[in-house]
């Protein structure tokens, strides 16, 4: 008796050992302290003055919910989001909350929450929900859109009597003025992201713009990049772009960009909102000025828009409603959306919040939206960015002289059958 009530001690001291250590190896992730404050994690790939959008949105947060701390963790989105995503999955590891960019939701949605039911989205209008909705449901707080186009320095295009281009043949004319001139027309940065950017931009353009179900019909089988003059039209802008281009485009990236323009060392850099901060770091005294990236057809040549910083909260994460709260000041919080806009230099998805950034970019953007705006979701809905990357590699093999344009083409095409398309 004694020796079974001694064993069954011993098995008590072990089990109480053990549930200890688990407390303890918990501690730092995503948790309740001892403080009864609750930690969440929140994966967030935005590049621009991480540490003053951090701490602004940790000092809102904190203040409306005292028992909520945050943890950010950044990533690459180019480089690494989806990676890591996917690793994220397949372990079971996802964060509480993630910034999710506008239009990769139908890559993730079986894994994010679904907000369609919460008071809080009642706070956008049903355009810009609608936007970012998969089969009708609500998967992410919309916060951020961005503009893209080109961007051009003022004083160039004023000192060289330089009108504004409505067609690329016109594009192709002023970059040939200024070439003749001594000034290089064109930033490019093809070392990371921008031929899988510039290859959405030329498709809204030239494709779906006209075609908008082109990505879809493509899954279908019912049409190919090899086939289609309109995507070779795509491509060869490249070769057009690359022939006004900066030295060595493959061995600069996006931060040499901005810098290389902030110089003044070239005219045009055909790019996003996004790039502006970075730009203006270099050089805040830069007089920018932007128009719609031009397509063949002078009647398709429109701004740009994207929604861009979307935050979505993990379907398996263990504080829903703490998580659904942080999501609630994200999407009713206009002062702190109007402090972050102004941070990130970018527009809000919220109504009624505006920037206080004043740039000569700005009005031109806000004279072109007043226009009407191509979405540039269609495309990067129904060819994901992780296909309009490896379409761009293709393009980057026919610049460098790797392949022909018609086995760039047909490669990918044939890249269709490794890609996971949305069901949106």
């Amino acid at each position: 008796m004694k020796k079974s009530l001694f064993k069954w001690l011993r098995l008590s001291l072990v089990l109480s050992i053990i549930a200890s250590l688990l407390v303890a190896c918990s501690s730092g992730s995503s948790g309740t302290s001892k403080d009864g404050k609750v930690t969440l994690k929140v994966l967030d790939w935005n590049g621009t003055n991480t540490k003053e959008s951090e701490k602004l949105i940790k000092e809102t947060v904190e203040k409306e919910l005292p028992n909520v701390k945050l943890e950010f963790e950044y990533i690459n989105w180019d480089t690494d989001f989806s990676s890591v995503m996917q690793t994220r999955i397949a372990g079971n590891q996802l964060p509480d909350i993630i910034m999710i960019k506008g239009g990769d939701h139908p890559k993730y949605a079986e894994h994010l929450m679904d907000l369609s039911s919460e008071d809080f989205m009642n706070e956008f209008p049903a355009d810009i929900r609608k936007a970012l909705q998969i089969d009708g449901k609500d998967y992410a707080v919309p916060y951020t859109s961005n503009f893209q186009g080109v961007f051009y320095n003022k004083k160039i295009f004023t000192e060289n009597h330089i009108e504004i281009p409505k067609t690329w043949e016109e594009l192709m004319e002023v970059a040939e003025t200024l070439k003749s001139k001594g000034i290089t027309p064109f930033t490019n940065h093809f070392k990371d992201y921008q031929i899988g950017n510039n290859f959405n931009q030329f498709a809204t353009l030239e494709v779906f713009s006209k075609y908008p179900t082109w990505g879809n019909d493509l899954q279908k089988g019912k049409v190919s990049f090899a086939a289609s003059s309109e995507f070779k039209t795509v491509f060869e802008h490249f070769k057009d772009v690359s022939k006004y281009s900066n030295k060595d485009p493959f061995g600069l990236d996006f931060t040499g960009a901005a810098e290389m323009f902030a110089k003044e060392e070239t005219a045009m850099w055909i790019i996003g909102t996004w790039s502006t901060a970075q730009v203006l770091k270099n050089n805040p005294d830069l007089e920018i000025g932007f128009f719609p990236t031009p397509a063949t057809d002078a009647n398709n040549t429109k701004i740009i828009m994207q929604p861009d910083h979307t935050f979505s909260g993990s379907a398996k994460t263990k504080y829903p409603k703490e998580v659904k709260q942080v999501l609630e000041i994200f999407a009713a919080n206009k002062e702190m959306a109007k402090k972050y806009i102004d941070i990130v230099q970018t527009e809000s998805l919220i109504p009624d919040v505006v920037s206080d950034v004043k740039a000569p970019y700005v009005d031109d953007i806000n004279h072109y939206k007043s226009i009407g705006a191509l979405d540039a979701n269609v495309g990067n809905v129904q060819i994901p960015w992780p296909y309009q990357e490896q379409s761009g590699s293709y393009i980057a093999e026919w610049l460098l002289g790797k392949k022909t344009l018609d086995k760039a083409l047909k490669a990918a095409d044939d890249y269709k059958s490794k890609v996971k398309f949305s069901t949106k």
